[in-house]
């Protein structure tokens, strides 16, 4: 029979760290270091650094800068290399390799994020995360020194799921209340697999037809709706017709707030579509700030650790790259062009 671990007992340890970075236990910060020793109900946060977590198992997690991770439950038996493991990608990047237990047991292995589940069918895969808990979960293919295997994975949540078994494939998870999309394999780089992800989101998930009636609030890019063409809207909110012949003392200022809101709607509209022909892609997760100055000067501004403030003609066609604290921005400035502005902070 299996049995949870006792307490304060190992599960695994760090076997690499690039950097200072903190295990949360019962409430307390413990310091780590390779071969600190991890143990169930952990979470483990990295900052400016990257880590590898090895389990008695021989499952390994890397996990990438800026990232959070809980151990939920581990419990193995080496004799019969049997067991059970679940973790939890809260936020960041991690790379997943599977140990015995997926091997052996592979229904005993989930892996989640804050919109999806992922069962484990014996092989490698990636999750990202970002802040909203939308989740992107790529297979991966598993290779050793005499050649490379993929296995396959099912992604699910409260709305359905979808099986990948192709190297590279990728689904988009934007809420446990809708499916996961469906898979299409990225061109990627593996070493590019990191929290750049959410901030220059894949295109080949970007081009992907979403079914509009399924999605919640979290899943509408706003940059990309037309708020504007609703001529009806307008032209009543503008017309004058008839107001001269109005008796305001029979009027219901009541409705005030309505056209408050209203106007407000439609400054927001405004400021959603000078954002989207500005900063095409633009993402608020980036961190990145920005406004107009009375001189139509375009301010550029992102606080991480340190921070660092760019002004411009608000007409300027250019690329800005960033790298602060491990974290990594992409923006394209209106149609980008071969101006570009690189800015690494540490």
């Amino acid at each position: 029979m299996l049995s949870h671990s006792p307490i304060n007992a190992g599960v695994g340890r760090v076997t690499e760290q690039t950097g200072p970075m903190e295990i949360v236990r019962a409430k307390k910060s413990v310091s780590s270091a390779v071969n600190t020793s991890v143990e169930m109900n952990d979470t483990v946060v990295t900052a400016r650094s990257r880590a590898e977590l090895t389990f008695e198992d021989n499952t390994t997690v890397k996990i990438s800068e800026q990232s959070k991770l809980l151990i939920d439950d581990f419990v193995y038996d080496a004799n019969r290399g049997t067991g059970r493991l679940a973790l939890k990608v809260a936020l960041g990047t991690a790379k997943y390799a599977s140990g015995q237990i997926a091997k052996n047991n592979p229904q005993q292995v989930a892996v989640k994020t804050p919109t999806a589940t992922i069962a484990v069918r014996g092989t490698d895969f990636s999750m990202t995360v970002d802040e909203l808990g939308r989740s992107i979960v790529m297979l991966l293919p598993s290779c050793d020194a005499a050649a490379c295997v993929t296995g396959k994975i099912e992604v699910f949540n409260n709305a359905g799921s979808v099986v990948m078994d192709t190297a590279y494939q990728a689904t988009f998870v934007s809420s446990v209340d809708v499916a996961p999309r469906s898979p299409v394999v990225l061109n990627i780089d593996p070493a590019n697999i990191s929290n750049l992800m959410i901030v220059a989101f894949p295109t080949e998930l970007k081009s992907q037809e979403v079914d509009t009636q399924s999605q919640t609030s979290l899943d509408v890019n706003f940059l990309n709706q037309k708020f504007l063409d609703f001529d009806e809207l307008n032209k009543d909110l503008l017309s004058t017709k008839g107001q001269l012949d109005k008796d305001f003392l029979d009027s219901d200022f009541l409705f005030s707030a309505l056209d408050a809101a209203t106007a407000a709607m439609i400054a927001n509209a405004d400021s959603i579509l000078a954002t989207n022909q500005m900063l095409p892609g633009y993402q608020a997760s980036s961190l990145l700030k920005w406004n107009l100055d009375d001189e139509n000067r375009l301010i550029l501004r992102r606080d991480l650790g340190n921070a660092f403030e760019i002004w411009m003609p608000s007409e300027q066609d250019a690329i800005l790259q960033a790298n602060q604290a491990g974290v990594p921005l992409y923006q394209q400035i209106n149609n980008g062009g071969t101006t570009r502005i690189n800015i690494t902070q540490r």
